[in-house]
C-alpha cells in the first residue's frame, strides 16, 4: 500500500517530479521504466528511442538527492561534477610538467568556452560557482594537510587564514545582497497591462515614435547629462518614466535587464557566473573587496607553498620578515606529495592572474566613473568590436 503523502517526509524521503508517491533514496533505480526500456534495447542491439533515453536522464536528476531534514532535497548535476573533475585534473597534472601545462591549458580554455556559451545562451548555472567552492576546499585542504607547516610560521599561516576567511565571507555578503539589486515592483508592476498610460500603439503611433527618437538622439551629449542626474531617470518622450522593454518594469537610472536574472538590475556592472548572481547598486563594494583579499591570499598562499616545495632563496627583508621566492622547482614531480602541492600553488597563481585582471579593469572603470555592462555597451555602439565581430563571423 502507498505511503500517505500528508504525511511528514524523513530526511531520506522525497515525493518524484510527477507528485504522484513517497520515494526512497535506496531506491534510486527502481521503478524507471525509461531505464528499462534503454537497457533492453541496448541488450537486444535495437534502436534506442530518444524519449527514453530523456525520460530517463529527467528521473536520474529527479533521483539525484541528498539527505536533509524535512526530505531529501535535490541537488543539480552541473553543481556536483566539479567536486569530481577539480581532483581528478589537479592528480593527474602531478604526472610531470608536461602534462601539468597541457591541463591547466584544457582547464582555463573550457572555463572560457563555458563562460562564453553561458552567456549566449543566457543560462543561469551553478557549475562554476561550484567550481569556486570545490577548488578553494582542495587549495585549503592541500595547504593544510600536504604542506610541512614546520617550514612556515605560525604568523603567516593564520594570516593566510585571516584573508582567506574574510574573502570568503565577502563573496559570500556579495551573493546574499544580490536580490536587493534587482528592481522591485515599487518602481513599476511588470504586466504591461498594469502600466498606467501604456497602451499598444498603432503602426502610425510607432513611425511617430521612431521619429522622435531619433530626434531625442541627435541632441547633444552634454544636455543629455544634464537631465539625467536626478535620482530616477525621466523619460525621454512625454515626461514618462524609463521602461524596460522586455520585462515592462519602470527602472531607475543606470538600471539595465539582466537575461540571466530575467529582470532588471539597479546599476548593473555584470552578471558575475562565477557567483551566478548580478553585481550591481548593492554587492558591488562586496564584491571588489572580496576579490582584493581572495588576489592576496592565494599569492600568499602560492608563495609559501612554491618557498616549501621548491629550494627557496631570500630575495629581501621587510621589517624583519625575510620574503623569500622559489629557485628550483625541477624535483617537484618526484613525488605525488610534493608534486599535488606544486600543482596546487600553480593553480592558485592561475586563479590569481585572472583576479587581478578582474581587479585592474575595474579599477578603471571605477576611474572613468562608468560600469562594464555601460562600457560594453558604448564598446558596440562606437564599433570597437567591428574587427572582431568581422573575423568572427568569416570564421563561422
Amino acid at each position: 500500500s502507498r505511503t500517505p503523502l500528508n504525511r511528514v517526509l524523513c530526511c531520506c524521503e522525497y515525493v518524484s517530479a510527477k507528485g504522484e508517491q513517497r520515494s526512497h533514496l535506496l531506491g534510486c533505480c527502481c521503478n524507471c521504466e525509461d531505464f528499462d526500456l534503454v537497457c533492453t534495447r541496448l541488450v537486444t542491439c535495437r534502436s534506442v528511442d530518444r524519449v527514453n533515453v530523456n525520460g530517463m536522464l529527467i528521473a536520474f536528476q529527479d533521483r539525484l538527492r541528498v539527505p536533509w531534514r524535512g526530505g531529501a532535497k535535490r541537488i543539480s548535476p552541473a553543481a556536483v561534477a566539479p567536486a569530481f573533475v577539480v581532483p581528478l585534473m589537479l592528480g593527474l597534472a602531478t604526472l610531470n610538467a608536461k602534462t601539468a601545462v597541457v591541463l591547466m591549458l584544457t582547464m582555463v580554455g573550457f572555463t572560457v568556452w563555458g563562460v562564453r556559451v553561458a552567456k549566449r545562451t543566457a543560462t543561469r548555472t551553478n557549475f562554476f560557482l561550484s567550481w569556486m567552492v570545490f577548488s578553494v576546499l582542495y587549495m585549503i585542504l592541500i595547504f593544510e594537510y600536504q604542506v610541512p607547516l614546520l617550514e612556515i610560521g605560525s604568523e603567516e599561516n593564520y594570516a593566510l587564514i585571516f584573508f582567506a576567511g574574510t574573502a570568503i565571507y565577502c563573496f559570500y555578503s556579495a551573493k546574499r545582497l544580490a536580490p536587493l539589486n534587482l528592481v522591485s515592483a515599487q518602481y513599476g508592476t511588470t504586466p504591461k497591462d498594469e502600466l498606467p498610460g501604456i497602451a499598444e500603439a498603432s503602426s502610425g503611433e510607432e513611425q511617430a515614435e521612431t521619429l522622435q527618437m531619433d530626434s531625442v538622439l541627435n541632441v547633444d551629449e552634454d544636455e543629455v547629462v544634464v537631465d539625467l542626474e536626478g535620482g530616477e531617470r525621466t523619460g525621454l518622450m512625454h515626461g514618462q518614466p524609463n521602461i524596460c522593454e522586455i520585462c515592462r518594469k519602470v527602472t531607475p537610472r543606470k538600471a539595465f535587464h539582466c537575461a540571466m536574472c530575467g529582470t532588471c538590475v539597479k546599476r548593473r556592472d555584470h552578471h558575475s557566473f562565477w557567483l551566478n548572481c548580478c553585481i550591481g547598486e548593492r554587492n558591488y563594494v562586496w564584491y571588489i573587496m572580496g576579490l582584493a583579499l581572495a588576489e592576496i591570499a592565494l599569492l600568499l598562499g602560492a608563495n609559501l607553498t612554491l618557498t616549501t616545495a621548491c629550494h627557496p632563496f631570500l630575495a629581501a627583508r621587510f621589517f624583519g620578515y625575510p620574503l623569500l621566492f622559489p629557485d628550483d622547482c625541477s624535483e617537484v614531480f618526484d613525488s605525488f606529495d610534493i608534486g599535488i602541492i606544486f600543482v596546487a600553488a600553480c593553480y592558485a597563481l592561475l586563479i590569481a592572474g585572472y583576479i587581478a585582471f578582474v581587479l585592474i579593469r575595474q579599477g578603471y572603470l571605477l576611474r572613468s566613473g562608468t560600469t562594464l555592462h555601460e562600457y560594453k555597451r558604448a564598446s558596440s555602439a562606437g564599433g570597437r568590436n567591428r574587427i572582431w565581430s568581422n573575423w568572427r563571423a568569416i570564421l563561422k
